[in-house]
């Protein structure tokens, strides 16, 4: 089992209105933003009981306060089994965030994350939106090919969406439009007689 810890901050300011950053949480400092203004909070693993769900948000690393809660299927954790969080990716104006998590077989998420005066704009989940895209491109391209390897992959868990292990990276520098690359197999442990099936895509986002 490979475990990946990441470099950690420890932020403890008191905001103006007295409340501090929640126990059990740190700032990575792979995630600060150029300008030193802003990171991303993670929660440290053995300090939260199993029923929480805690999530990643950003912050202004001033006060603490909240400037988003990253909206994606897990958070990522200060050590995690598979993967873990990558360094993050900043527009140089900091109006861009392009957050991104590695996994066992794929990056668990890849976020990005536009801020304007201080505020969150919007935030899109790209690797929902590569996932569905490039799945309904194979079914179309090799609709016997997809049905095959769906079938043989029955049961394998979240890492397989309909059969596939799909890999999403961003490409190039973090600004709008953003050229996102994704990529798909049915057999990421190349096992001998199981059905192959690879497609590539690129795309303006």
């Amino acid at each position: 089992m490979i475990v990946r810890a990441v470099g950690l901050l420890t932020i403890t300011a008191v905001t103006a209105v007295g409340q501090i950053i929640p126990k059990g949480f740190v700032v990575p400092k792979c995630t600060i933003s150029p300008d030193g203004r802003y990171g991303v909070i993670i929660p440290v693993l053995d300090m939260h009981p199993d029923s929480e769900s805690p999530k990643n948000r950003v912050i202004e690393l001033k006060t603490g306060k909240t400037i988003a809660v990253i909206k994606t299927r897990w958070a990522a954790w200060n050590v995690m089994s598979h993967g873990g969080v990558l360094p993050s990716r900043w527009s140089p104006d900091a109006s861009l965030l392009l957050w991104e998590v590695d996994g066992k077989w794929f990056r668990d998420a890849v976020v990005l994350l536009k801020f304007k005066d201080d505020a969150l704009e919007w935030q899109c989940d790209i690797t929902a939106l590569a996932h569905r895209e490039i799945l309904e491109r194979t079914k179309r391209a090799a609709p016997e090919k997809y049905t095959k390897a769906k079938k043989a992959n029955e049961g394998n868990g979240s890492a397989y969406p309909e059969g596939f292990t799909i890999e999403v990276v961003a490409l190039g520098p973090i600004s709008l439009p953003l050229n996102v690359k994704a990529a798909l197999t049915s057999d990421p442990k190349q096992i001998e007689g199981s059905p192959e099936t690879w497609f590539g895509t690129h795309r303006d986002d």
